[in-house]
């Protein structure tokens, strides 16, 4: 009996006395609740994105827009060669529902990827929810006016890179595309494809076509993308044991199609296997067009 009596005594000394008098919560506690919550503003959750990097940055504004009124999921990724599917997630802006977001982000950045969709059953985002995908370049200043449009059906197929005037995204590095990517709607690890585009002349804007072999298709082989680069050193992160790609590139100095005159040329090791491991030295020299036709490559490959 004595020892529950020392319980009792003992937690009554620990509680304080109730006086009805109206006491205001630490602020903290309110500063803590907010942080936990999130808003639109610093990216929601338990992951902020980029509130770890220290570094100066710049903002992001925007709206997405959506037949639903119901919540949003805004995922923040960045490329990244030892991520799965060579994107890293870098957090997640919450909204309530459709409208304006802001997003602040580590000055010259360079490739931002944004993946907003509704859950509309809350079992995770599939084809059947509404979704938009979009690619943007940060670079020194702040990017007004990105806009990301729901759409059902959307989740899967190649996203968008939103153009930026030069003012705004800064310089591109030199051989880093400004497109969208080419194997948006395939899932998994990537592997690292490089090379060099040479031109025989002075030469901008150069377009290298994707192609895979497929007997079905005219030339044996079909096209999946594109990517806009400049003359220079290239990279393109491609699906892990793909299969085979076919690589042709251009120039179309009158913007009419490619014709004599031209810049063109193909990668002689065409058609290139692509397996779990780097593929590197795919280079393409590009020489001018007298008959308007691609050159020839090596006998047994595809034409």
């Amino acid at each position: 009996m004595l020892h529950w009596c020392w319980i009792i005594f003992s937690l009554g000394c620990l509680l304080e006395r109730v006086t009805g008098e109206e006491i205001p919560l630490d602020p903290r506690f309110y500063a803590a609740v907010e942080e936990s919550r999130g808003s639109a503003d610093q990216g929601g959750g338990s992951s902020v994105p980029f509130s770890s990097v220290k570094s100066e940055k710049v903002w992001v504004n925007g709206t997405v827009t959506s037949e639903d009124d119901m919540a949003i999921d805004i995922d923040i990724r960045v490329p990244d060669l030892n991520a799965p599917g060579g994107m890293a997630g870098k957090g997640k802006l919450l909204l309530e529902r459709p409208g304006e977001f802001t997003l602040a982000v580590p000055k010259n950045l360079g490739s931002l990827e944004l993946q907003a969709f509704q859950d509309i059953d809350s079992d995770g985002p599939n084809a059947e929810d509404p979704f938009a995908q979009l690619t943007i370049t940060i670079g020194t200043d702040n990017l007004e006016g990105i806009e990301l449009a729901l759409v059902v059906g959307a989740r899967g197929a190649a996203p968008v890179h939103q153009e930026v005037n030069p003012e705004q995204s800064g310089e591109m590095p030199k051989g880093v595309p400004d497109n969208p990517d080419p194997f948006g709607g395939v899932a998994g690890n990537r592997v690292e494809l490089s090379g060099t585009l040479l031109c025989s002349e002075t030469c901008s804007g150069i377009d290298l076509d994707i192609f895979v072999p497929d007997e079905q298709s005219p030339g044996g082989r079909k096209m999946i993308g594109k990517m806009k680069l400049q003359e220079g050193p290239y990279v393109m992160m491609v699906p892990e044991n793909f299969g085979s790609l076919i690589l042709e590139a251009f120039v179309d100095f009158d913007s009419n199609g490619p014709g004599v005159g031209d810049l063109m040329g193909v990668y002689e090791g065409n058609p290139i296997p692509i397996s779990s491991t780097v593929v590197s030295n795919v280079d393409i020299e590009l020489t001018v067009s007298m008959d308007g036709k691609m050159p020839m490559q090596a006998p047994g490959q595809p034409q």
